[in-house]
């Protein structure tokens, strides 16, 4: 009976070392697998792609180049008693501002957005010119004051699809549909003029045309933090007479207009750059 329980000892001591060796030498290869998961892990992450959500209002600075060539050849300063007609032609962009509000699409479509916007630019002329002799009925030398106003306002709808290639930065082409007007006007006012002038002494028109246009633009967007967000855009203006109204080009109220130069319209490059508030999750 010793001898059998000597033995017995003398195996579960075998079995004890046994396991215990085991134990010993497997325990680095566990360790450096739990850093390879780990590393996976990490890697993974890196990886991951970054979603796009934005629920925003914010306002750009916005400046339209558009031709100008048949406007200044319209408008041309013909009166002789103006010869400075380079002061009165319109050049450089219409610089106006841009309200603009937009909120993601998901879970309905990620990262995609729509968003509403409103429009108005504007730029004015004014020139001054001294009238070499007295007008009848007037006893003081006077001035020839000549302003010109070219204004244009939009409002509409557009589409924007997100791509995020780092958190806080995302590149958005989309595209536009809007609604808008744009007038033209001229008036030219002698001076001093008072209640009692018994001649004419302002002459004007005012001009306006409805149109509608497609705006295939593209955006770059940063978060500078999950609530504040800057915005750089460019889009290019396609210009079409508006379906909507019986006579797109009016003069001086709703009185029909024709015979205007197709290329007078608010068409061409358009660069802005705007701060917005919301909530920024990309």
């Amino acid at each position: 009976m010793k001898d059998l329980l000597n033995t017995i000892k003398k195996c579960c001591v075998v079995v004890v070392l046994f396991i215990t060796t085991n134990v010993l030498f497997l325990t680095p290869n566990i360790k450096a697998q739990d850093d390879e998961f780990e590393n996976y892990a990490f890697d993974d992450n890196k990886k991951e792609k970054h979603p796009y959500f934005a629920l925003s209002f914010g306002v750009n600075a916005n400046f339209l180049f558009m031709n100008y060539d048949e406007i200044n050849k319209k408008f041309s300063c013909e009166n002789e008693l103006c010869d400075k007609c380079d002061n009165l032609s319109f050049s450089g962009p219409i610089v106006g501002a841009e309200l603009n509000f937009f909120t993601a699409m998901s879970p309905f479509i990620n990262n995609a957005r729509l968003g509403i916007s409103y429009f108005w630019g504007i730029q004015e002329i004014e020139y001054k010119e001294a009238i070499p002799t007295p007008l009848s009925g007037v006893e003081e030398a006077g001035f020839i004051y000549n302003n010109r106003e070219l204004s244009v306002s939009n409002c509409g709808i557009h589409f924007d699809y997100a791509i995020v290639p780092f958190k806080s930065l995302a590149i958005l082409p989309g595209v536009g549909l809007k609604f808008g007007s744009m007038t033209l006007e001229h008036f030219e006012t002698t001076l001093p003029e008072n209640w009692n002038n018994n001649y004419v002494s302002s002459i004007g028109e005012k001009l306006e045309y409805s149109y509608v246009s497609v705006e295939p633009q593209m955006s770059i967007e940063y978060a500078i933090t999950g609530f504040l967000m800057l915005r750089a855009a460019g889009r290019y203006v396609f210009s079409f007479d508006s379906p909507f109204v019986s006579n797109v080009w009016t003069i001086n109220g709703d009185n029909p207009y024709s015979g205007v130069p197709k290329s007078v319209k608010p068409q061409g490059f358009s660069a802005s750059i705007g701060l917005y508030l919301g909530l920024f999750n990309y």
